[in-house]
C-alpha cells in the first residue's frame, strides 16, 4: 500500500464525526467544480456534455463519497495538528519558499510577494504536510 492509500485508510477509520453541513458544503463545491469542467470540455472541443445535470445525477453516489472523504480529511488533519501541536519554524517557512521558487522557476521575491512577507499561508500547508507524515509513520 502506498503513502496516499495509507493516509486515506487512516482518515476513513479515524473516529470523528463529519457534520452534515460540512458534507453538504463539500458536495456543493464538487458539483460546481464538475459542472465547470464539463462546460470547459464542451467549449474547448473536448467531450460534449449536453446534459451536465443528468450526468452529475448519475454520479451522485461517487460525488457523495468524494465529498465525505474531503470533509473528513479536513477535520482529521485539523484534529491531528491540534492534538500533536505541530508548529512551523521561520527556517522551515523560508526553506519551503525557496523550494517553491525553484519548482516554479521563479524568484524568492516573487514567492514572498505572493504569500506575504510572513509566509503565513505556507504555515498551514506545512502543518498539513507534517500531519500527513505523522499519519504515514503511524500506519507503517
Amino acid at each position: 500500500m502506498n503513502k496516499e492509500e495509507q493516509i486515506r485508510r487512516f482518515i476513513m477509520d479515524y473516529p470523528i464525526e463529519v457534520p452534515r453541513q460540512a458534507l453538504e458544503n463539500e458536495l456543493n463545491y464538487i458539483r460546481l467544480e464538475m459542472r465547470h469542467r464539463m462546460r470547459y470540455d464542451t467549449l474547448t472541443g473536448g467531450p460534449h456534455h449536453f446534459d451536465a445535470d443528468g450526468e452529475l445525477e448519475q454520479m451522485e453516489d461517487e460525488l457523495r463519497q468524494a465529498a465525505y472523504y474531503e470533509a473528513k480529511y479536513d477535520l482529521v488533519i485539523k484534529d491531528i495538528i491540534a492534538r500533536e501541536n505541530f508548529s512551523v519554524t521561520r527556517r522551515e517557512l523560508e526553506e519551503e519558499a525557496a523550494a517553491i521558487a525553484e519548482r516554479q522557476h521563479s524568484t524568492i521575491e516573487m514567492v514572498y510577494r505572493f504569500f506575504g512577507e510572513d509566509l503565513a499561508m505556507l504555515e498551514k500547508d506545512l502543518k498539513r504536510q507534517k500531519a500527513e507524515q505523522w499519519i504515514f509513520e503511524k500506519t507503517m
